[in-house]
């Protein structure tokens, strides 16, 4: 027995963080972030309930740019066209990161790294983070989402892939590279899908995506 109050042992380095912590941390330190991500254990329904929470920042947005939209009055009385306009947003914003993850994980060897489900996914999904947050670009223009949050997406992963997939520093351009062209086709194609889906049989082209 020994006096006094007993003093609770420190937090384990690469402990569970909150959602918002980790959004936070990822973007404004994460050399450190990614290390702590890198000793955590996950689960995939943990980083996809992440994900699936910080995509809802695109349809948000997508609502706002409608109300700034000329044409925001007349689409607001179409309550089918708005409501597929703002799921496919949501789509648009939630397959990328998670396709992506699955994706690195089969193409990883012959990227230099080293093979990691786990951690293929936690990279996709937590440099992600950088392309949701850029979805408030969607209030001015789709593209600026693209170009804010698939550039800093693009920064993540360079700082990710070393210490998730373990590459060399000759194989981290390569490995990043594919990922950043990847995620954007991933992008084009589903903006693609949507243009037709939301503007099929419609008389004029489209305004959000």
């Amino acid at each position: 027995m020994t006096d006094g109050p007993s003093i609770p042992p420190p937090p384990p380095v690469g402990g569970n963080s909150s959602l918002v912590t980790r959004a936070i941390n990822i973007l404004t330190k994460p050399n450190t972030e990614w290390l702590a991500v890198e000793a955590e254990p996950s689960s995939n329904g943990k980083l996809f309930t992440y994900a699936a929470i910080f995509s809802l920042i695109a349809p948000i947005c997508a609502l706002l740019a409608v109300l700034l939209s000329p044409l925001g009055g007349y689409i607001f009385q179409l309550t089918s066209l708005l409501i597929k306009m703002l799921l496919l947003s949501y789509v648009m914003a939630l397959v990328p990161p998670i396709a992506l993850g699955f994706i690195l994980d089969a193409l990883t060897p012959n990227l230099g790294g080293q093979k990691n489900s786990q951690n293929a996914i936690k990279l996709a999904v937590y440099s992600g983070t950088a392309y949701w947050v850029g979805a408030i670009g969607l209030i001015l223009s789709p593209w600026l989402w693209v170009v804010i949050g698939l550039a800093y997406a693009g920064f993540l992963l360079w700082v990710g892939t070393p210490i998730l997939m373990k590459t060399a520093t000759d194989k981290t351009p390569v490995f990043v590279g594919a990922a950043v062209g990847i995620w954007l086709v991933l992008y084009i194609i589903l903006n693609v899908i949507s243009q037709k889906v939301i503007y099929s049989g419609m008389g004029y082209g489209g305004m959000m995506m």
